[in-house]
């Protein structure tokens, strides 16, 4: 299988709503789908990266928000084998009996601050019997199913745990090399994500009056309002899927939408978008393979607005070294923004990334933006990216647990 169509299969797929809330409902309808008993109770363990991003986050097409209603959500109406849209089956009495079902005290989630990254562990329970699934390190990597103890001997339900290995080598050839298979899939997450942000835009971010009038009308500020709506939408719970990069709606849509309405604003050809918005997913999941999938900073700013910002260079004429001095520019700019859990003015952090990748771009083309040692920034993308390795081990590494012991105290 060619490298691209491969990536795209595994880390570019359809999510509805918050990925870590729908990876809940996954791995407990999972669970329950191994059941063979009725459900009578459902617990579950997340790591606290996990566990922060579902804590007050919409679930989609429900009005409620939360891990606890993810998980009931996934033993009632929940569907695995939608995986991130696990919950495209729920409906008004599926709510309805998840809320019974969690003020009756049958469903407990519970954070282990001691596990970082992705980490769901379901235990559905019957009358009888017990069913256990774990996933780890991707948002639908399954690495153990058991009943009553026993693991089940079925490759079911199991996702292969080999990562795609990658080098920037491999990105430029893979974009060269595209096929039209390839050109197609990328296309059709271009379509699913500007379909969420035009919803968002009429329904959610449309102009008042005295806005309106204040509007700007470049494209940068199209590419932030787009990016803000979109990400707007999918927050407070649209039905409305996105097409996710590497796990995250957030990070598919800033790794597609700015460098798409860059693509259309300059007459680009549907190969050329394709090719750029190829780039700008790759360079994303290059930058999460190093810094991880979950972390403490702002992963829709500082990785997918890197990626998208190679990509929008790369529709404007720049060479390599004009798309790595972009990323350079855009991670000088924005690495430091924290993460504080999924909610709705995530989308205002979209929004940014989408407008700092296109400037950053710009920057780039214009021989602008930092080519040098600058503060924790180095001459390389990769030395970089190592020198924030070190800041996020050192100097971050209790970010997360404060934001949670923050946000518990709203409870």
């Amino acid at each position: 299988m060619h490298f691209l169509e491969e990536y795209l299969i595994k880390e570019v797929k359809p999510a509805l709503g918050c990925t870590e809330p729908g990876a809940i409902a996954y791995c407990v309808s999972l669970a329950v789908s191994h059941l063979r008993d009725s459900i009578e109770r459902v617990e579950v363990i997340t790591s606290k990266n996990v566990y922060k991003n579902g804590m007050y986050v919409y679930i989609p097409g429900t009005g409620e928000k939360g891990n606890e209603v993810a998980a009931a959500l996934g033993a009632i109406c929940g569907d695995s084998s939608l995986q991130l849209e696990a919950l495209k089956p729920c409906c008004a009495e599926s709510v309805a009996l998840a809320r019974e079902m969690i003020d009756s005290g049958r469903v407990t989630v519970r954070c282990d601050t001691s596990r970082t990254g992705i980490y769901i562990e379901a235990i559905a329970k019957g009358s009888v019997h017990t069913s256990r699934v774990v996933i780890k390190d991707h948002h639908t990597r399954v690495v153990l199913i058991e009943r009553d103890g026993r693991a089940i001997e079925s490759d079911e339900g199991i996702v292969e745990s080999r990562d795609i290995d990658f080098t920037v080598e491999d990105i430029f050839k893979a974009v060269d090399e595209m096929t039209e298979s390839e050109i197609d899939r990328i296309f059709e997450g271009i379509n699913m994500n500007l379909e969420i942000a035009r919803y968002g835009l009429e329904k959610i971010v449309a102009p008042r009056e005295k806005a309106e009038i204040c509007e700007s009308g470049s494209l940068g500020y199209r590419i932030r309002k787009y990016c803000l709506a979109a990400s707007a939408a999918r927050m407070t719970g649209a039905p409305l899927p996105v097409m996710s990069s590497g796990g995250s709606g957030n990070q598919g849509i800033v790794a597609t939408l700015p460098v798409v309405l860059v693509g259309v604003h300059h007459g680009k050809s549907r190969g050329e978008i394709a090719r750029a918005v190829a780039i700008s997913h790759l360079f994303s999941s290059y930058l999460k393979r190093k810094l991880g999938r979950i972390a403490p900073i702002c992963g829709c700013v500082t990785t997918a607005g890197t990626g998208a910002t190679a990509g929008i260079a790369y529709l404007l004429g720049g060479d390599r070294s004009v798309m790595e001095r972009a990323m350079i520019t855009m991670l000088s700019n924005t690495t430091g923004m924290m993460c504080d859990g999924a909610k709705e003015s995530c989308a205002l952090k979209a929004g940014l990334g989408g407008q700092e990748a296109y400037s950053c771009a710009l920057l780039a083309i214009d021989e602008l933006g930092i080519d040098s040692a600058q503060g924790f920034i180095a001459p390389t993308l990769d030395k970089s990216i190592e020198n924030i390795q070190l800041l996020m081990s050192r100097g971050m590494s209790e970010i997360d647990n404060a934001i949670i012991e923050l946000l518990e105290k709203r409870r």
